[in-house]
C-alpha cells in the first residue's frame, strides 16, 4: 500500500498538484512515518503551498538521511521562508560540506549567511558558486547587489559584465554596467552601455532614460556641447520634464541664462536619480516574474 502512494504522491508533485501530494503523503506517514520518500514528499509539497510544517518534515528527513545533501538544503529552504536564517545557514553549510561542488546549494548559503550580515563570508561562498558554475545568474546578481552595498564599485562592475557577457541583451546588466561606470567616472565606458541599454530596452519611455545617462556622463565631464547634441537628440524621442530641464541646463552653460530659471545641478542630480531608481525598479521587478 505505501509504495503504491508514494507512486500517486510523486505523480501529483510532478504535475504541480501539491496539495494532492500532501494529503497522499500523510495519509501514507500514518503507517509508516520514517518512509523517507513520503516525508520528503510532505515536507517538499508543503514548501511549494508555504506551509509552516515543512520544517517539521524537513528536519525529520534529514535526521533519517542525514547523508544526503539534497535534504539538508531543502531543509535550508524551508527554515528561509520562515525567517530563521541561522538555522538555514547551518542546514546550507551541511549541505555544502556533503556536496562541496554543489553550486546551487553554496549559492544558498552564501544568501544566507549574507541575511546574517557575514558579507566577506557571503562574498566569498558566492565567489565559489560562480566557480563551480560559470552561469550562475543569480549568484552573479547577488554579487553584484552585495559588492554595490559594501561600496566596492569595481567588484560590483566585473560581476554585472560578466552577466553581460553571458547574456547580452540583459537589461538589468546592461543598467547596472552603465550606473557603475558612471560612478566609477570611466564616462565613455558608461556611454557605450548606456548606448547598449537603449538598443536593448524597447519598453516605450525607456529611451529617454538612457538617453538621460548618457547626458550626465557628458555632464560630468563637462563636454557641454556634446551634452546638447544628446539633449535635443533626446527631445525627438522623450518630452518629459526631466528631458527639459537637462536642456535648459545644459543651454545656460553655454549660452548664459536666459529669461526662464534653470534648474540647479543638484535638483538634476536628484532627478536622474530618481529616473534611475525607478527604471531599476521596473526591470527588477519584471524579472522576479518571468
Amino acid at each position: 500500500m505505501t509504495s503504491g502512494l508514494v507512486t500517486e504522491a510523486q505523480a501529483s508533485y510532478s504535475a504541480g498538484d501539491y496539495r494532492a501530494c500532501r494529503q497522499l503523503a500523510l495519509q501514507g506517514l500514518s503507517e509508516t512515518p520514517d518512509d523517507a520518500q513520503l516525508v520528503w514528499l510532505a515536507g517538499q509539497s508543503s514548501l511549494e503551498l508555504d506551509l509552516d510544517d515543512a520544517t517539521a518534515y524537513l528536519s525529520h528527513l534529514v535526521q533519517l538521511i542525514p547523508q544526503d545533501g539534497a535534504a539538508w538544503q531543502t531543509l535550508g529552504r524551508a527554515l528561509s521562508n520562515t525567517g530563521e536564517m541561522a538555522a538555514a545557514a547551518d542546514a546550507f553549510a551541511e549541505a555544502v560540506r556533503l556536496r562541496p561542488d554543489d553550486a546551487a546549494a553554496l549559492t544558498d548559503l552564501g544568501h544566507a549567511v549574507y541575511a546574517l550580515h557575514r558579507t566577506d563570508e557571503a562574498i566569498a561562498v558566492l565567489e565559489r558558486a560562480t566557480t563551480q558554475d560559470p552561469q550562475n545568474l543569480l549568484a552573479f546578481r547577488s554579487l553584484v547587489e552585495i559588492h554595490k552595498h559594501a561600496g566596492n564599485l569595481q567588484a560590483a562592475l566585473q560581476a554585472a559584465q560578466r552577466i553581460a557577457d553571458l547574456q547580452p541583451d540583459d537589461i538589468l546588466a546592461a543598467l547596472d554596467t552603465a550606473e557603475l561606470n558612471l560612478a566609477l567616472g570611466m564616462l565613455d565606458a558608461a556611454i557605450a552601455a548606456y548606448a547598449r541599454l537603449r538598443a536593448i530596452d524597447v519598453v516605450p519611455g525607456h529611451e529617454g532614460v538612457a538617453y538621460h545617462g548618457m547626458i550626465q556622463a557628458e555632464i560630468q565631464r563637462e563636454r557641454w556641447r556634446r551634452a546638447l547634441d544628446l539633449s535635443i537628440d533626446a527631445t525627438r524621442v522623450d518630452r518629459d520634464e526631466l528631458t527639459t530641464q537637462l536642456l535648459a541646463f545644459i543651454a545656460a552653460k553655454l549660452f548664459g541664462d536666459g529669461d526662464r530659471p534653470t534648474p540647479s545641478r543638484a535638483e538634476l542630480d536628484a532627478a536622474l536619480a530618481a529616473e534611475h531608481a525607478e527604471h531599476r525598479r521596473f526591470h527588477a521587478e519584471a524579472l522576479t516574474h518571468q
